[in-house]
């Protein structure tokens, strides 16, 4: 290979169709070199494709991307060889992921509730009931039942009071609710409950008002998971109680709501959330303690032993506990992933193949997307992949190999060694989730590396066999013989996490991390994780201008919300409110968003002038008046001589500014804005989401076809 390329090398220097030809042979050569890494890149093609249909926000510019797809498939067939097959099946593999969002949009179309409704009485069937905020309040998610011009439709309720035993999954009930549209994101970019709604088929959300009433209790019988679930994550509370219980249920049912937000807070800022979340550290906790445990017991039995591969036995019986398990935790997209890889890791083992594939995880990744599409911009999704990612190649590469066990090695050596490993798996960890967390939430944990290194050992060793042990015994009602090192060793995991927390310096904060410096990133890591031999290191370049990007990117500095009634400005590392600081999710996101304290009021910024009614200042040469719930004196001649003026009520009066007027009519159709006052960059949710039916501008009802006209969803009238 290298005289073909010197050859070529040779030939470049005497004309410039040299040049050409040295270039592409040298391409050549280098795609042939990464023959075996190519396949791992099938997976990211269709998740590009999926990532074209969510982020171009009109359907003329998605079909545009299909017919691009397939414009490159069809290009690949005039080529030869291993470019023509590249070629083809990235045009396919794109054009798939774009049909594979489009089909999975369709399929879940519901009817939608467009304006809000005064409370009213309301009836159906609970499919599901979830606490949150440390048991202070409970989301019911219920099937509503039909009425004169509605369907039946599945909405969500809030409870701000703890449910009667009788609300449980399968019992109808009736109560006084009501009812709004889905939230919209609190800025541009952010995390959108509208998108989330509509892919889990809510129609409305709302909030019940008094006591719900019982109809008709839950039918009897076997009961349904859900049911199962709810009266397990009740039980465990009643003989855990405290910290430990809440803990106790989210490793077990999957549900975090029992955790007081305060212990929660602590947990994400030690790093030790995924330990909160039924992930593939569960998992593969579980599946691999099943594993060895059945191998043992299996290989006790000599007749069995010596006709039959025990392996393979004991390998589909932890197979089975890893879905048990993942179905009793709610089967959310983290585990459903991890018992996906967990079934390929196993048939590996039992086909003699190696267990630690890449490929294997591309397939699991592959399949999660395949089914359901919008786990893409799901954080758990892409952190538990960049993480599992992370920990593949770096058990791949030759240092991975220098840490394995070596023929020879001495007790101390083999004690070295699980040590190193143990501290370079953290920090390669660490650096993957890194970008997507600081992405998401705009913060990570300083002290992750050291929180981990005490809470995996005791959770994976203690905590999750000492579960096991206390769920199996309280069948038969011996539970609290093993309850009390059980509350020990939780309370001691929940004491890690606030203890690191409190250490001086224990977060990063960084103001949300736009595109432009994310995809470099992620591209370089990719790289990084799915290439082999040095061509790898080509990634770090991206890494570095991605990190760069992320430092020196110009944020927004002036947030309006969708209705119009708070308006921020952030200065001097403060987020400036019109109407004051409140713990609420808007302001709160906001101060997440743009890494600024939300402790100040528009009238602290200098040369701001504000009264009862109004808030007039200057930014950037950009003059803002902010208007609160009446007109102030002169407010023709005060919105003439403003650039932007913005309202929570329509404004009827003359009101002609010299850039732009964002009252309560026009804020409807662009939902919450940004703005960069420098450049007067404007962005709104409407402008990310554009046509998408859970877009503020959507027209009601309609979903736009990727192929076809307008389809009829159906709207909510009452």
């Amino acid at each position: 290979m290298a005289s073909t390329i010197d050859a070529y090398g040779q030939k470049a220097i005497e004309t410039p169709a040299g040049w050409r030809a040295g270039l592409e042979a040298l391409l050549v050569a280098l795609v042939v070199a990464q023959q075996r890494q190519l396949i791992l890149f099938a997976p990211v093609a269709f998740a590009g494709g999926i990532a074209l249909w969510f982020a171009l926000p009109f359907n003329s510019q998605r079909q545009g991307a299909l017919l691009a797809a397939l414009a490159v498939a069809l290009a690949g067939l005039a080529m030869g060889g291993l470019a023509r097959r590249l070629t083809v099946a990235l045009g396919l593999l794109l054009a798939l992921g774009i049909g594979a969002a489009e089909y999975r949009s369709a399929s879940v179309a519901a009817p939608r509730l467009h304006h809000r409704l005064t409370p009213f009485e309301t009836s159906g069937t609970v499919l599901a009931v979830r606490p949150y905020e440390g048991g202070a309040r409970y989301a019911i998610l219920l099937r509503r039942d039909a009425n004169v011009v509605d369907p039946p439709v599945t909405v969500r309720l809030s409870l701000h009071r703890p449910p009667p035993d009788w609300l449980r999954p399968g019992a109808r009930i009736s109560a006084l609710a009501s009812l709004g549209p889905p939230p919209a994101p609190a800025l541009p970019g952010g995390h959108d409950p509208g998108r989330r709604a509509w892919f889990e088929g809510v129609s409305a959300t709302g909030r019940i008002f008094g006591e719900p009433r019982l109809l008709a209790p839950a039918p009897g019988g076997p009961p349904p998971l859900a049911a199962i679930r709810a009266a397990g994550s009740a039980a465990t509370m009643q003989a855990l109680d405290g910290d430990a219980g809440a803990i106790a249920v989210a490793l077990i049912y999957g549900e975090q709501g029992h955790i007081r937000p305060d212990l929660l807070v602590a947990m994400r800022t030690a790093g030790l959330a995924h330990i909160l979340t039924v992930s593939g550290f569960h998992i593969a906790v579980v599946v691999g303690g099943m594993l060895l445990l059945l191998r043992r017991l299996l290989a006790l039995w000599p007749w069995l032993a010596l006709r039959t591969s025990v392996t393979r036995i004991a390998g589909v019986g932890a197979g089975v506990s890893g879905t048990l398990y993942t179905l009793l935790s709610g089967a959310d997209l983290p585990a459903v992933r991890a018992a996906i890889a967990a079934w390929a890791v196993l048939g590996a083992l039992m086909l003699g193949r190696d267990p630690l594939s890449l490929r294997l995880i591309g397939f699991a990744g592959l399949l999660i997307l395949l089914t359901r599409p919008e786990a893409l911009l799901n954080p758990s999704f892409q952190l538990s992949f960049a993480a599992v990612t992370a920990l593949a190649a770096l058990a791949a590469s030759p240092l991975g190999a220098r840490l394995r066990r070596q023929p020879g090695d001495s007790a101390l050596h083999r004690l070295a060694r699980h040590g190193a490993a143990l501290l370079l798996t953290g920090l390669v960890v660490e650096l993957a989730l890194a970008p997507i967390v600081l992405a998401h939430f705009g913060r990570a944990g300083v002290y992750g590396l050291i929180a981990n290194l005490a809470a995996i050992p005791l959770t994976g060793l203690v905590i999750m066999p000492l579960l096991g042990l206390w769920l199996a015994l309280s069948l038969i009602g011996l539970g609290p013989l093993v309850a009390t090192p059980l509350i020990w060793s939780l309370n001691a995991l929940a004491w890690i996490g606030e203890t690191v927390a409190g250490w001086p310096g224990a977060t990063v904060q960084l103001a949300a991390m736009p595109w432009a410096a994310l995809l470099p990133m992620l591209a370089g890591g990719l790289l990084i994780a799915l290439l082999a031999g040095r061509l790898r290191w080509a990634g770090v370049p991206l890494v570095l201008a991605g990190a760069l990007a992320a430092v020196l990117v110009p944020r927004p500095d002036l947030f309006i919300s969708a209705d119009g009634r708070q308006v921020a400005v952030v200065a001097d590392g403060r987020l400036h409110t019109l109407r004051g600081h409140r713990e609420g999710f808007l302001v709160s996101n906001w101060s997440e968003q743009s890494a600024a304290s939300p402790t100040a009021r528009l009238s602290d910024l200098p040369g701001a002038s504000c009264s009862a009614e109004a808030c007039l200042l200057t930014l950037n040469g950009l003059k803002l008046l902010a208007l609160k719930d009446d007109l102030p004196d002169g407010f023709t001649r005060l919105c003439a001589e403003a650039d932007l003026v913005t309202a929570s009520f329509v404004l009827h009066s003359p009101c002609a500014p010299r850039w732009l007027k964002l009252d309560k009519a026009a804020l409807r159709l662009d939902g919450a804005v940004s703005i960069r006052t420098s450049t007067r960059r404007f962005d709104s949710v409407a402008q990310r989401a554009g046509d998408q039916p859970w877009s503020p501008s959507a027209l009601p009802g309609q979903r736009p076809r990727l192929l076809g006209g307008m389809e009829w969803t159906g709207v909510i009238a009452e």
